[in-house]
C-alpha cells in the first residue's frame, strides 16, 4: 500500500505539478506580477521622501514640499497601478497564493511576496526553480527507466517459469524462490550503483554534473531553511549566507545565535567541505588523466615537411639514423613515428641505441616523436599530419606471416590514397613488402602512388653479389648510407637536350651514371649518344642533395691515356655454401642459378632436416619443383655454429639418405 501511495504521489507530480512549471508558464506568471512590483517600489520610494499617503512633512523646504505636490500625482497612480494589477494578479493566480498574500504578518507571505518585491529576489527564486525543475525531470526520467526495466524483468522471470513448467523440471526450490521474488530482482542500491557507473563510463562530464547538482541541493535546501528561520526572511540572502557556509567553513562562526541556525549552518559547512573535497578530487583526476594521455601519445603532432615513419620493426632504428645523417646538413629535421605500441616502450628503445656503447644512435639535431596508435587508420594519420609530410615510410611487421603482413601494407596504401590531400602533394611513400610475388598487388591497388621496396628479395641479391664479389659489400655500405657519398635525383633544365656523354663533366663535385626518365624508368650508364628529355632526372654520386651545381661548360678534355679494355675473363665453376634458412630460399637459389657457370654447386648447411627442404623449396602459390639449370644442390643437416658439425659435411639426398 505504501509503494502504490508513493507511486500515485509520483505520478501527480509528473502529470500535474511539472507540466505547469515550464519556463513559458513561469514567465507568463511573471509579466502579470511587473505591474504590482513596479508600483509598490514607487509608492515605497515615495514614501521615503515624505509623502505618507498624500500628507506633507512639517518644516520642509519648498523644494521638498514642490517635490511633495508632485509626486501626489505619481502616488494616486501608483495606487490605481497597483489595484489594478492586483485585480489582474487575483484573478489568475492560485487561491492559496491569494489567501497567503492577504496576510501581511504571516512568514509564509513574506517569503513568497519577496521575489515580486525585489529584482535580486526574483532572479534568485527564478534560478531556484528552473535548478529544481530540471534535477527532478531528470530524476523522474531515471524512475521511468528503472520502472521498465523492472516491468522487463519480471516479463523475463515469468517467461522462464513457463518454460521450466512446461518441461516439467520446475522443483520445489525454484518455487519457493519464485514464491519470494528473489529470482532475478534488483534491489535499488544496485540500480543506483549501475547507473552511476553507466553515467561515468560514458559522459566524461558525468563527475561534474553531479558535483554541481550536489552543490545546488545543498545550498537550496539549506538556503530555504535559513529564509524560514532569519529574521528578514530574504531568499536572495539566505541563499548567498549559504553559499559563504559552503565556500568558506570558517563563515559559520559568525551564525546568528540560536540552536536551530546554527545546525542548519554547521550542517551546510559539513556539506560544503565534502563538495571542496570531490571537486579537488575531480580536478586532479582530470589533471592526471590528461598528464597520462599526452604520455601515451594522444595529441596531435603540427608539424610540416617532417617524416613519418608507420609501424615498428628491427629496422626502424637504423631507418631513424640514417635519415637523421641526411638531415645533418639542413641543421636537423623531424621524425614521427606511428606504430601500434606503447609510447614509453618505443622511446625506452631509442634511448638504449643512443646511450649504447658500441656504435651509438646519433640524432645529428633530428627530433624523434613518437605516437600510439592504429596507422590503418584516417584519424591516427591526420594526428601525426601525414598529409604534411615529406616522405612517408611504411614498415611491415615482423610478428606476423608475410602475406598477412604485405596484405596490411595494402590496406596501409589504400588508407594513405584516401587522403584527398595527397593529390597535389609531392610526398613521397615508400612501403616495404615481405613477399617478392605480392609486389604486383600494389600495382593494381594504388599505381604510381608509392614506391615498393621487398626488403628480404633485395638483401638476398645482396648477399648472393658480395658472396661471389669479396669487397663488394664495403663498396654498397658506403653508396647506399648517408655516410660519405651517396645517390641523388634530381631535373637539371639546363641539361635538356644534351646527350648523355656531355653532362658527363657538367658537374663538378658528383659523378652522373644514370638517367631516371618523366615515365619512371631508369638507366644505369646508359649509352653516350642518350638525349636528355624535359622531365628526366639525372642520378649522381655525390656527398649531399646540395653539394653539387651544374657548372657553366667551360671545361676541355684532354685525353692523356686511351681508355683501358676490358678483359672478359673466362667464368668458371663455383662452389658457393648457404649456411641457416631463409623463407625465400628458393627465390635465392633461383637467382644465384642465373649467374654462376654450369657444374656449380650449391651447398645448403642448415638443420632444416632434408625431406621438408623439398617441400619448403616449391613455390608457396603454384606448388612447382625448383628447377636449375646451372647449379647442383647439395644438402647438409647439421648446426652450422658447431665445429664438429663444421668438419664432418656429409652431403645427402631428399630423404636424407648420404
Amino acid at each position: 500500500s505504501l509503494a502504490r501511495c508513493l507511486l500515485s504521489f509520483v505520478h501527480f507530480v509528473e502529470d500535474a505539478i511539472f507540466p505547469a512549471m515550464r519556463l513559458e508558464s513561469l514567465a507568463g506568471f511573471m509579466v502579470l506580477l511587473l505591474p504590482i512590483t513596479v508600483a509598490r517600489f514607487y509608492k515605497n520610494y515615495l514614501v521615503q521622501m515624505g509623502n505618507v499617503m498624500g500628507q506633507p512633512r512639517e518644516n520642509q523646504s519648498p523644494q521638498e514640499e514642490s517635490l511633495v505636490i508632485d509626486g501626489r500625482g505619481a502616488g494616486i497612480l501608483a495606487d490605481r497601478w497597483e489595484r489594478s494589477s492586483s485585480s489582474i494578479f487575483e484573478a489568475v493566480a492560485p487561491p492559496m497564493l491569494t489567501n497567503l498574500t492577504r496576510v501581511p504578518n504571516n512568514a509564509i507571505y513574506h517569503i513568497l511576496a519577496a521575489p515580486y518585491l525585489h529584482p535580486a529576489e526574483f532572479s534568485t527564486l527564478l534560478l531556484l526553480l528552473l535548478g529544481t525543475n530540471t534535477i527532478a525531470r531528470f530524476l523522474l526520467s531515471e524512475y521511468k527507466l528503472v520502472k521498465r526495466k523492472a516491468e522487463a524483468m519480471s516479463k523475463a522471470i515469468h517467461a522462464d517459469r513457463g518454460n521450466i513448467n512446461h518441461r516439467g523440471n520446475h522443483n520445489k526450490t525454484d518455487v519457493k524462490r519464485d514464491e519470494e521474488g528473489q529470482l532475478g530482482v534488483f534491489t535499488a542500491y544496485e540500480m543506483f550503483e549501475y547507473r552511476i557507473d553507466y553515467y561515468f563510463s560514458t559522459s566524461k562530464w558525468a563527475k561534474v554534473a553531479l558535483l554541481l547538482g550536489f552543490t545546488f541541493v545543498l545550498i537550496a535546501v539549506g538556503a530555504g531553511l535559513l529564509a524560514v528561520s532569519l529574521e528578514d526572511h530574504s531568499i536572495s540572502n539566505a541563499v548567498w549566507i549559504a553559499w559563504t557556509y559552503v565556500a568558506d567553513p570558517g563563515t559559520h562562526a559568525d551564525a546568528p545565535a540560536g540552536f536551530f541556525i546554527r545546525l542548519i549552518s554547521f550542517s551546510i559547512t559539513v556539506g560544503g567541505m565534502l563538495i571542496f573535497a570531490l571537486m579537488i578530487g575531480i580536478i586532479s583526476e582530470y589533471i592526471g588523466d590528461k598528464v597520462d594521455e599526452l604520455k601515451k601519445g594522444k595529441s596531435r603532432i603540427i608539424e610540416s615537411d617532417h617524416t613519418v615513419i608507420l609501424g615498428w620493426n628491427d629496422k626502424s632504428l637504423a631507418i631513424i639514423q640514417q635519415i637523421a645523417l641526411a638531415n645533418e646538413s639542413e641543421g636537423g629535421g623531424t621524425i614521427v613515428v606511428l606504430a601500434d605500441e606503447d609510447k614509453d616502450e618505443l622511446e625506452s628503445k631509442l634511448a638504449s641505441a643512443i646511450q649504447s656503447i658500441e656504435n651509438p644512435l646519433q640524432l645529428l639535431g633530428t627530433e624523434v616523436i613518437f605516437r600510439s596508435g592504429n596507422p590503418l587508420m584516417e584519424c591516427e594519420l591526420r594526428r601525426v599530419s601525414a598529409n604534411t609530410a615529406r616522405s612517408v615510410v611504411a614498415l611491415s611487421l615482423d610478428d606476423l606471416d608475410p602475406d598477412e603482413a604485405d596484405s596490411n601494407m595494402v590496406r596501409q596504401v589504400m588508407a594513405l590514397k584516401a587522403f584527398d590531400e595527397f593529390g597535389g602533394n609531392d610526398c613521397h611513400v615508400v612501403v616495404e613488402v615481405n613477399d617478392v610475388d605480392n609486389q604486383e598487388l600494389f600495382a593494381l591497388v594504388a599505381p604510381d602512388f608509392a614506391e615498393v621496396v621487398v626488403t628480404h628479395d633485395i638483401i638476398g641479391r645482396l648477399m648472393l653479389q658480395c658472396a661471389r664479389c669479396p669487397g663488394l659489400a664495403c663498396v654498397l655500405e658506403e653508396m647506399m648510407g648517408f655516410e660519405g657519398s651517396e645517390f641523388y635525383f634530381e631535373e637539371w633544365p639546363e641539361l635538356v637536350c644534351k646527350s648523355f656523354y656531355e653532362i658527363t663533366c657538367r658537374f663538378d663535385d658528383a659523378v652522373p651514371i644514370g638517367i631516371k626518365t618523366s615515365t619512371g624508368e631508369v638507366f644505369i650508364n646508359p649509352e653516350n649518344d642518350h638525349i636528355i628529355k624535359e622531365g628526366d632526372k639525372i642520378l649522381v654520386l655525390a656527398e649531399d642533395n646540395d653539394s653539387y651545381e651544374v657548372n657553366d661548360g667551360s671545361y676541355k678534355i684532354h685525353r692523356i691515356n686511351k681508355v683501358p679494355e676490358i678483359f672478359e675473363t673466362e667464368q668458371k665453376v663455383e662452389k658457393i655454401m648457404f649456411c641457416g634458412w631463409r623463407r625465400d630460399m628458393a627465390d635465392m637459389i633461383a637467382q644465384l642459378d642465373e649467374y654462376v657457370q654450369e657444374g656449380s654447386e650449391l651447398w645448403l648447411f642448415n638443420s632444416v632436416p632434408a625431406p621438408k627442404r623439398a617441400e619448403l623449396l616449391k613455390d608457396k602459390g603454384n606448388k612447382e619443383e625448383l628447377i636449375t639449370n646451372n647449379l647442383t644442390i647439395c644438402n647438409v643437416v647439421g648446426n652450422p655454429i658447431i665445429r664438429r658439425d663444421l668438419n664432418r659435411m656429409h652431403a645427402v639426398d631428399d630423404s636424407g639418405k648420404p
